[in-house]
C-alpha cells in the first residue's frame, strides 16, 4: 500500500487544484465585472489551494483504505491486479474529492442568482450541477490518469506539483503589484468655468440612504431635531410631498439619476446593471463642461452596475474589509466562507467601518473635491448611510458617551424583528437621524466658513424611506406603501433664493435631473421624464382666483347624547360626509401635482403603484412573499398613512365606487408603465461580485445564508 504517496499526491492535487478553480473565478470575475485592485487572483490562488489541500489529504487517506480493502484476501488475484491504483489515479482522485465540492457550491450560487432570482434552485437545477460535478469527477478519475501518461504527466513531473503553485504564486503576485487604473481620489480637473455659466450655481446633491420624511423636524410630522436640516430648509424649499419611484437604494437612484421610472431605466432588480443607453444627469453636464463627482457609499449603486456613467470622479467609500482583503478579493466565493466564519468564531462589537464609511469620512473627500475644483463648475453626489441599517447606537445622542459604543442591529442579523421591538428600533433609528444631522451640520458650517454655501443650490433628499411595522413588517424593499415613498426634498437655492417656501404639490424624485440641468442652464435630455421642479415656484407668486365650490346641504342639529360611549359608536357607524366633486377636486388635488408611478422588483415581490387625485392604487404579483393583497387602493384624504384599504369597503367617495376608481387608476397605470418599457434600454445582468454580495448581506438587501460567489 503506498499511503504516503497517496496523501502526498491527494494533497498536492487539492492545493494545484484548488488554485487553478479559485484562479479562474477571479480572473472571470476581474474580466467581466472588474475591479478597483488586482490582488484577488494572488488571493486566490493562496486561499482556494490552502483550503482545497485538507480535502485532498482526506481523498489520499481514503485512497489508501481502498487499496487496502482491494488487497483483501477475499478477492481473487485478477480482480485485485484489475483494480490496482496508479500514482496518476491517485492524483485524479486527490483532485476529484478537493474540488468538485467547491464547483458544485460556485454552480449553485450562480444558478440560483441568475437564472431563479434568488429563490432557490428547484430540482432539475439541482439535476444539473449533480450532473457536472460528477462528470468533472469521472473525468479526473479515469481520464486525467491516462492523460498524464503523455506530455501532460512530462510536463508535471518536470516541473512538480509544488514548483507549478509556486509559479501561479510569483505571476498572480506580479500582477497585483501592476498599477490598475488612475486614482479615483484625483478629484481636480483643472477644467475653467464652461462659457455661460459664470452666474450658474455649484450643485451639491446629498442623499440620505433611507431617511423617512416624517423624522425630519422641518416636516412637523413628529417631535424630533434636526438642526441641520431644518436650517437648510428655512434657506430653501421644502417640498411637503416628494415621492421615491422605488423603495430600495439601486431601482430608486436610477430613476433619479436617469429620471426614468423602473421599467424606463430597467436597473431595477439585484441582477440588473444600468443600461448604458440611459442618460444619467451627470452625463449631460458632463457633456456641457461641468465637473462632476460621485462619493457612493452604498454597494447597489456602484460602478460593477453601471452608476458611474459621466462622472469625473467615481469614489465608492467601501467599508473595510478583514484579513488584508480588497474589493476584489470580495469577490472570490470561498473569502465569503472565511469572513463569515471569522464573524461567528470571532465575535466582537459591530464597527460601522464594515457597514459602510461613516459621514465624517464622506465629508472629507466632499471636501477635498469642491477644494479641488474651486475654479471650475461642479456637481457633487454625496451619499451618507448613517440611517440606513445596522441602526448603531450612539451614546453621544443621550450625552452619555461616545459616539459609536458597538451595539447595532441591522437587517442581516434580524430578517424579522419581533413586533415587541418596534418602538426600539424606532429609537436607534431616530438617534442614527440626530447623530447624521449633527454630522451634516459640521460640514455645512464648513461650506459657510469657505464661502460656498450661499451661492450653492444644494439639494438633500433619500432614496426611500423604512417600515416600522406600519404595515405588518420593517425594514424596505417589499412594499410601496407611504413610510417606503415618502421622502424629503430640501432645495437650498443660491443668494438665499425662495428662502422658507413650502411647496404643497406632490413630486417625484425622477423631477431631479431636470431641475440639476436647469440650474445650470443646460437642456434637458429627451428622454427624461422629469420637468424642473423649481419652474413651477412661480406660481407661488400668483394668487389663485377663488374656485366656487357647491354648498354642502345644511347640517341638521342633532341633540348630542348623553352616554360617551354612545357618542363614539354613533360617530363610528355614521358613514363618511358625502362630497361634491368640485370639492373632492378641491380637497385633493393641485394644479401642479405631478403623478408618482412607483415600481418594485425585490426578493420576489414584483409592485407597482399610481398615486394621483387623493388616492393610490397598488398592484402586487400572486404568492407574493411579502404576503401583499394582489389590489389595493387608498383614500389620501382621511387616511394619509394608508392604514385602511377602501377596496374592501366598497363605498362610495366622490362620486365614484372603489371598484370603478382602482379600474381607472390600474387602467392609466398599465399605458404609463407600457408606454415606458417600449423605449427602455436594456443593460443585461450584472455580475455581481461575493465582495458586493456580502455588503448586501450586511446591509440587509440579501439573507443572511445567501450564497455568496461572483
Amino acid at each position: 500500500m503506498h499511503f504516503a504517496r497517496n496523501l502526498i499526491q491527494g494533497g498536492a492535487a487539492g492545493l494545484l487544484g484548488g488554485s487553478l478553480l479559485g484562479l479562474g473565478e477571479a480572473s472571470w470575475l476581474l474580466l467581466s465585472a472588474g475591479a478597483p485592485d488586482r490582488l484577488a487572483p494572488f488571493y486566490a490562488v493562496v486561499l482556494y489551494g490552502l483550503m482545497a489541500l485538507p480535502l485532498g489529504v482526506a481523498t489520499g487517506v481514503a485512497v489508501s483504505l481502498l487499496e487496502a480493502a482491494l488487497r483483501s484476501e477475499r478477492l481473487q488475484r485478477g480482480v485485485r491486479r484489475s483494480l490496482q491504483i496508479s500514482e496518476a489515479r491517485a492524483w485524479g482522485m486527490g483532485l476529484a474529492g478537493s474540488v468538485s465540492p467547491f464547483a458544485a457550491f460556485i454552480l449553485y450560487y450562480n444558478l440560483n442568482k441568475v437564472l431563479y432570482a434568488e429563490q432557490g434552485v428547484p430540482l432539475g437545477g439541482l439535476a444539473l450541477i449533480l450532473g457536472l460535478v460528477v462528470g468533472f469527477a469521472l473525468f479526473a478519475v479515469f481520464v486525467l490518469p491516462i492523460l498524464l501518461r503523455g506530455p501532460l504527466g512530462l510536463v508535471l513531473r518536470g516541473v512538480g506539483l509544488l514548483g507549478g503553485w509556486g509559479s501561479l504564486l510569483l505571476s498572480t503576485g506580479l500582477l497585483a503589484l501592476l498599477p490598475h487604473g488612475e486614482d479615483p481620489r484625483a478629484f481636480g480637473t483643472g477644467r475653467p468655468v464652461p462659457e455661460g455659466m459664470e452666474a450658474r450655481p455649484d450643485v451639491l446633491f446629498i442623499m440620505v440612504d433611507a431617511l423617512r420624511a416624517d423624522f425630519v423636524g422641518a416636516y412637523g410630522l413628529r417631535d424630533i431635531a434636526t438642526p441641520a436640516m431644518d436650517g437648510l430648509a428655512a434657506d430653501g424649499v421644502l417640498f411637503e410631498n416628494a415621492y421615491a419611484n422605488a423603495s430600495w437604494t439601486r431601482s430608486s437612484t436610477a430613476s433619479m439619476w436617469t429620471s426614468r421610472i423602473p421599467s424606463g431605466h430597467n436597473g431595477d432588480t439585484k441582477a440588473a446593471r444600468l443600461p448604458d443607453e440611459v442618460v444619467t444627469w451627470a452625463e449631460v453636464l458632463r457633456a456641457r463642461g461641468v465637473v462632476t463627482g460621485a462619493l457612493v457609499n452604498n454597494i447597489n449603486i456602484t460602478s460593477t452596475f453601471n452608476f458611474d456613467q459621466g462622472f469625473d470622479a467615481f469614489v465608492y467609500e467601501a467599508p473595510a474589509y478583514r484579513f488584508g482583503a480588497t474589493e476584489s478579493v470580495f469577490g472570490l466565493s470561498l473569502y465569503k466562507v472565511v469572513h463569515k466564519l471569522s464573524e461567528r468564531l470571532l465575535p466582537g462589537d459591530m464597527v460601522v467601518e464594515r457597514y459602510y464609511q461613516p459621514a465624517h469620512v464622506v465629508h472629507e473627500d466632499a471636501k477635498a473635491f469642491i477644494s479641488a475644483n474651486g475654479d471650475a463648475r461642479f456637481a457633487l453626489y454625496l451619499h451618507a448611510m448613517e440611517v440606513h441599517d445596522p441602526y448603531f447606537s450612539h451614546p453621544s445622542v443621550r450625552g452619555d458617551g461616545p459616539d459609536y459604543d458597538g451595539e447595532g442591529y441591522g437587517r442581516a442579523e434580524h430578517e424579522h424583528p419581533d413586533p415587541a421591538d418596534t418602538e426600539r428600533l424606532k429609537q436607534l433609528y431616530r438617534d442614527e437621524v440626530v447623530f447624521y444631522d449633527r454630522e451634516l451640520g459640521a460640514f455645512l458650517d464648513w461650506l459657510k466658513a469657505e464661502g460656498r454655501y450661499d451661492e450653492m443650490m444644494i439639494v438633500l433628499t433619500a432614496d426611500h424611506g423604512e417600515e416600522f411595522n406600519e404595515h405588518g413588517g420593517f425594514w424596505h424593499g417589499t412594499t410601496l406603501y407611504q413610510e417606503q415613498l415618502h421622502v424629503p426634498l430640501i432645495v437650498k437655492l443660491p443668494r438665499g433664493a425662495r428662502a422658507g417656501t413650502r411647496v404643497p404639490w406632490q413630486v417625484r424624485l425622477l423631477d431631479l435631473p431636470p431641475t440639476f440641468t436647469a440650474a445650470m442652464g443646460v437642456a434637458p435630455d429627451p428622454s427624461w421624464e422629469g420637468q424642473d421642479l423649481i419652474a413651477d415656484l412661480a406660481s407661488l407668486d400668483v394668487v389663485p382666483e377663488e374656485v366656487a365650490v357647491e354648498e354642502p346641504a345644511e347640517e341638521v342639529a342633532v341633540e348630542e347624547p348623553a352616554d360617551a360611549v354612545a357618542a363614539v359608536a354613533e360617530e363610528a357607524a355614521a358613514p363618511p360626509p358625502v362630497l361634491t366633486p368640485a370639492q373632492c377636486e378641491a380637497e385633493r388635488t393641485h394644479p401642479l401635482d405631478r403623478p408618482l408611478i412607483a415600481e418594485e422588483d425585490f426578493e420576489g415581490n414584483v409592485l407597482t403603484a399610481i398615486q394621483r387625485g387623493g388616492f393610490k392604487f397598488i398592484r402586487a404579483n400572486e404568492g407574493n412573499p411579502r404576503g401583499l393583497d394582489p389590489r389595493e387602493l387608498f383614500d389620501h384624504l382621511g387616511d394619509p398613512t394608508e392604514r385602511h384599504e377602501v377596496l374592501a369597503a366598497g363605498t362610495a367617495t366622490c362620486g365614484a365606487f372603489p371598484d370603478s376608481r382602482a379600474a381607472g387608476l390600474e387602467a392609466e397605470l398599465d399605458a404609463y408603465v407600457a408606454i415606458q418599457a417600449g423605449t427602455a434600454a436594456d443593460g443585461g445582468e450584472a455580475t455581481m461580485s461575493a465582495a458586493e454580495c456580502e455588503n448586501l448581506k450586511a446591509l440587509g438587501y440579501l439573507s443572511a445564508d445567501a450564497p455568496c460567489g461572483h
